[in-house]
């Protein structure tokens, strides 16, 4: 969605897209929209990332044609070292614009599309809450933005962040973003030191719950989702989805939650399953997947010591009919 309205937004200067470059810092969502919006135009992409990347995710950014740097291991010093990239290439007369991850309207008016897609398809029905994840802020902005443009602004978020990336949480206490000392969450997409002054006066218009969860927890949600849905996302979208897994709707919403929920689960671009199976092991989150190999491996050396011709071929069904 940022993608799409950023090259709705730079169409109308066509004649100038062939000399422009576009700069983003970004845990990888934004960047991957910014990557692939420079190609759809034909013009040169640069993404500062953060640490850790998977090797997969980091070749579909060549892939998309775009160069990227690993600028550090949070998102603030990212967005530092790009912005002086940045300087420099203006200095040298290069035709460079900045793409903001989360503080743009342009963000924010690309993410409340989803709104639009979400009455059309629940065919105007209104949920009763919308559940979400809050990094710098830009998705969130764009959910509430949306929510007045179709009249639901009376629908309340459930705005999640892990432990350790809190930085919503803290300005909501506040009433004013608040620079977290550090970020030590492992929900990298998470991971802005500070959200953007929108997001707060958001929380004065729209009835937003901010809640938050630890670490070992999103981990497993995103095992859940994986093992429900098929869908690989990140930790931060299992942060989403913790509510939802532990029943905790009721606690956060009273009867609301007996309403239909929408959950925006919204990233996947920096993970791959290695990468989960490493975190699931770190946290010493126990999986069905898990179990069932360590079973299966039981039962083939039981059988091998009683049985040398029973094949493992015939203990895979057996842990299959399980």
């Amino acid at each position: 969605m940022c993608s799409v309205r950023l090259s709705c937004r730079l169409s109308p200067y066509s004649a100038l897209i062939p000399l422009l470059h576009l700069i983003c810092s970004s845990g990888g969502n934004a960047g991957m929209a910014t990557a692939y919006a420079a190609k759809r135009l034909g013009v040169r992409a640069t993404v500062f990332t953060m640490d850790g990347l998977p090797q997969p995710v980091l070749k579909k950014f060549h892939e998309l044609g775009c160069q990227i740097y690993i600028g550090g291991p949070i998102w603030d010093i990212c967005d530092k070292t790009a912005r002086q990239h940045m300087a420099e290439l203006q200095q040298k007369g290069e035709n460079v614009h900045y793409i903001h991850p989360f503080d743009s309207p342009s963000v924010w008016s690309g993410h409340s599309t989803l709104i639009h897609e979400v009455r059309e398809q629940l065919d105007g029905c209104k949920p009763g809450a919308i559940v979400t994840c809050v990094g710098g802020g830009g998705l969130l902005a764009g959910i509430a933005l949306g929510l007045r443009a179709v009249g639901w602004d009376d629908i309340p978020i459930i705005a999640m962040e892990t432990i350790g990336a809190h930085s919503y949480y803290e300005a909501l206490k506040e009433g004013k973003p608040v620079k977290l000392d550090a970020v030590t969450s492992i929900a990298k997409t998470l991971g802005a030191q500070q959200v953007c002054q929108e997001v707060v006066h958001d929380a004065k218009r729209h009835t937003i719950l901010s809640r938050l969860t630890d670490d070992k927890t999103a981990v497993h949600c995103t095992w859940l989702m994986l093992r429900d849905h098929q869908m690989l996302v990140e930790p931060a979208c299992g942060a989403t989805l913790s509510p939802i897994y532990q029943g905790k709707l009721k606690e956060y919403l009273g009867d609301g939650g007996d309403t239909p929920i929408v959950a925006v689960v919204c990233g996947g671009a920096t993970v791959d399953i290695s990468t989960l199976h490493g975190l699931l092991a770190q946290f010493e989150v126990r999986t069905e997947l898990e179990e069932s190999y360590q079973l299966l491996e039981f039962n083939t050396k039981a059988a091998s010591n009683d049985h040398d011709d029973v094949t493992e071929s015939t203990n895979y069904d057996v842990i299959a009919q399980s």
